[in-house]
């Protein structure tokens, strides 16, 4: 289709039904710098897009070659397989002009729904190591607030109330403070919770970048004066996600997250959103898995748990990805047994 602006790109993955965030315009700027590049495809007629997917580029050193990866993509009905095949014919051509060993998905599409079919019938083939987490929450906010705190668990619902009681306030905080006042907290919480974060620079550009244009906001819980903790809330098209959150060591037990995400779900619900996506859980919950805390946490708000069919790959180049493969598995392992001490990974089933 030629040339696509950022507002027809945007207008087209927002008025999609799952509005993936990480298909808009705004999140490939934020990741363009970060040793990704954007490539953007769409294919449609009479000027109207059928079809579309972001793709994040990585240049693989030394070989001459790249890996493509498009999260949350593509964005199209599957079951319009002249789309598909028209989008995937456009996608081949990029692959061949940047060398690509092959194409990376993880589309917002749930484990039993038909249409994958479509994808593996096109050669992709389903990975069990994860880039998106594929399990969620998905809260309706379409329902009056009343009803939804009352649906919440009773003890979602007492912590709620403890950090009202407790002085617990909670402000939208926009622009670079925003970004400064979450990162300070959220180098607490990775410490302490033993994960990798970007730098600094990374959640100011998100700031920057998506902020301005309505997509970010950085919420903060207060103690007093004192920044206690802190997400980051996402909005487009008719959805409000949950992805990174922060919280001090000190002064957990005024609940602060339940603070938070009561403060955002109110928000949302004026703005007038309909699904709150809680972001990553477990795709089998059970004890000992290193995000059983953080389900029981997010299963307090009683949305409707989704499995979601996970990364896909469609390979262009056979010999070099297998070959590239094992080395990245080695590497990865090798990476978290030296800065976690462990092999384990908390996106693992």
């Amino acid at each position: 289709m030629g040339d696509i602006d950022r507002k027809r790109w945007d207008d087209f993955v927002a008025d999609s039904p799952n509005s993936p965030i990480l298909q808009s315009w705004e999140w490939g700027e934020v990741k363009s710098g970060a040793n990704w590049e954007p490539l953007r495809v769409a294919v449609g007629e009479g000027g109207k897009i059928h079809a579309a997917i972001q793709i994040l580029k990585r240049k693989l050193p030394y070989v001459g070659k790249s890996l493509f990866y498009a999260p949350r993509g593509p964005v199209l009905d599957l079951k319009d397989e002249a789309a598909l095949d028209l989008l995937l014919s456009e996608v081949r051509k990029l692959a061949k002009k940047h060398k690509a060993v092959a194409l990376k998905i993880d589309p917002e599409l749930e484990e039993n729904d038909p249409a994958f079919v479509m994808l593996k019938k096109r050669g992709f083939k389903p990975q069990k190591k994860q880039v998106q987490p594929r399990a969620t929450i998905y809260l309706d906010l379409t329902r009056p607030l009343d009803d939804l705190l009352a649906s919440f668990e009773e003890k979602t619902r007492y912590n709620i109330r403890l950090s009202a009681k407790k002085g617990v306030r909670v402000s939208g905080e926009p622009g670079i403070r925003g970004a400064e006042l979450f990162y300070k907290i959220y180098q607490e919480t990775a410490r302490r919770d033993n994960f990798l974060i970007h730098p600094e620079s990374y959640y100011r550009k998100i700031s920057e970048l998506m902020g301005k244009t309505g997509l970010a906001q950085v919420f903060v819980a207060y103690l007093g004066d004192e920044p206690i903790a802190a997400v980051y809330a996402f909005c487009f098209g008719s959805r409000v996600w949950y992805m990174y959150g922060a919280s001090k060591s000190e002064h957990r037990e005024v609940m602060p997250n339940h603070a938070l995400h009561w403060e955002v779900i109110k928000w949302a619900k004026e703005k007038g959103y309909k699904t709150y996506d809680l972001w990553g859980i477990p795709a089998d919950p059970k004890p000992g898995h290193p995000l059983w805390g953080v389900y029981r946490f997010k299963k307090g708000f009683k949305g409707r748990q989704v499995n979601l069919v996970g990364a896909c790959d469609l390979v262009y180049d056979p010999l070099f990805y297998n070959l590239f493969n094992k080395g990245l598995v080695w590497y990865q392992n090798l990476r978290s047994l030296l800065t976690k001490g462990k092999i384990s990974d908390s996106l693992g089933e």
